[in-house]
């Protein structure tokens, strides 16, 4: 059966992480000067929505105590203005505390990327870092949080921050979840732990903090992310990217299918972000019929940014909506309604935009 680990972790991170490696059978994967890749979801957007940097320097440590050569914590945050991105990172203090956890940072934004044309369910062009193709070994370390459209975003969909900045939004336009699918099919991380030290329900951005203190690990993402979701309140088999995942091949996500190991705890039932937008928004009606997760992440951002100054209370999104009268429309695929109605253009428009246009400032 395929092994995973669940370690408290408690005051000291590094032990708890090394615990975690040898739970799960990862303690022998790194050899004599390797290069390692750590992939946190480090998304430039909060840094608490962020993975932590103690998991990080844990990871960091343990690779080198494994015997690791060139340790590399790589990112390709979600795509922002820079100046944003670079204050999350500095606000982390991510460079300083990687390099004296013995490792370099590296924004995959200002990398080399390879590019791959013409694969199954993925864009027709995409360009994936090559210091995570080329690395001896990846270590997987997403947050453990919720999502707007995959319901949990963790190993499985972490990967998607090794691509090129502009092919993230080309994802959401040919299907975002087989095209995750597809990626993992390319990058193979041989390491995967969920950092579930503080964990975020509510909005995958600025949703509820919930202390969990544990280390979930294993050497497959698709098991991994399925004790992860049990460990939230959610079947794993009722979790869409996770089936798919699993009817390619990439992995088992029944937990009857999965050996779990350590100090399980009790699983917390977090909430969802469909649930928070009904008890925190219970005036507004929201139609979003066919829209990606692009523009609900763009929605989630703007409420949020909006706060108070919200005056609509009627919003629709994505190709098979129908908007009302007096409704807000988002982004380009109900673009028929623009002569009627109140809109934010865009593919998918930005959260400001859309703050604004919740604020009433827009035609």
């Amino acid at each position: 059966m395929t092994r995973v680990s669940i370690t408290t972790v408690g005051n000291d991170a590094v032990a708890a992480f090394a615990l975690a490696m040898e739970r799960s059978g990862c303690d022998d994967v790194i050899s004599r000067g390797d290069r390692v890749v750590i992939k946190p979801n480090w998304n430039g957007v909060n840094v608490q929505s962020s993975t932590s940097v103690r998991a990080v320097e844990a990871a960091c440590r343990w690779a080198r105590d494994q015997g690791a050569g060139d340790v590399i914590v790589g990112e390709g945050p979600v795509p922002l203005a820079r100046e944003r991105v670079d204050a999350s990172f500095k606000e982390m203090d991510a460079e300083a505390r990687v390099a004296a956890a013995g490792a370099r940072f590296v924004n995959f934004d200002d990398e080399e990327h390879v590019i791959f044309r013409g694969k199954p369910d993925l864009p027709e062009e995409i360009g994936i870092a090559r210091l995570a193709l080329e690395a001896d070994v990846i270590i997987n370390l997403p947050l453990l949080k919720v999502h707007s459209c995959c319901l949990t975003t963790l190993c499985v969909k972490n990967l998607k921050g090794c691509l090129r900045p502009e092919d993230k939004m080309a994802f959401h336009r040919v299907g975002l979840l087989p095209a995750v699918v597809a990626l993992n099919q390319i990058v193979r991380p041989a390491i995967n732990v969920i950092d579930a030290i503080d964990a975020m329900e509510g909005d995958h951005s600025h949703g509820g903090i919930v202390h969990l203190d544990r280390l979930i690990a294993g050497r497959n993402p698709v098991a991994v992310d399925a004790v992860g979701c049990a460990q939230i309140g959610l079947d794993p088999t009722d979790v869409p990217l996770l089936r798919l995942a699993s009817e390619a091949g990439l992995g088992v996500h029944g937990l009857d299918e999965i050996d779990v190991v350590g100090a399980p705890g009790e699983p917390r039932q977090f909430e969802l972000v469909q649930d928070h937008l009904a008890r925190k928004y219970p005036d507004l009606t929201i139609d979003e019929s066919g829209a990606c997760s692009a523009c609900r992440a763009s929605l989630m951002d703007g409420l949020y940014i909006a706060g108070k100054t919200r005056q609509v209370n009627s919003i629709a999104l994505g190709s098979d909506a129908k908007p009302q009268p007096e409704t807000l429309v988002l982004g380009k695929c109900l673009r028929e309604y623009w002569p009627t109605h109140r809109h934010i253009k865009g593919c998918p428009p930005s959260g400001h935009a859309v703050a604004q246009g919740l604020a009433g400032e827009v035609p």
